[in-house]
């Protein structure tokens, strides 16, 4: 069974990491679905923001976060 995102965000802040979601009134929401970005302690996006900003899929987000 996959992990979820409250337990993808529990294993990320247990190694240094946050995990941020598109904002629901953001517009590229509207666009391209909900995304995401994996931030570090020291502020630098990790995953997800390589072409856009929040364009990891949760799917991405759990592969990083199993390779933690």
């Amino acid at each position: 069974m996959p992990l979820s995102e409250s337990a993808i965000r529990r294993r990320l802040a247990k190694a240094g990491y946050r995990l941020e979601k598109t904002a629901s009134r953001h517009w590229s929401r509207s666009w391209y679905g909900p995304g995401y970005m994996v931030i570090d302690g020291t502020n630098t996006v990790r995953l997800g923001a390589f072409q856009r900003p929040y364009d990891a899929t949760l799917d991405d987000v759990r592969e990083f976060a199993a390779g933690l």
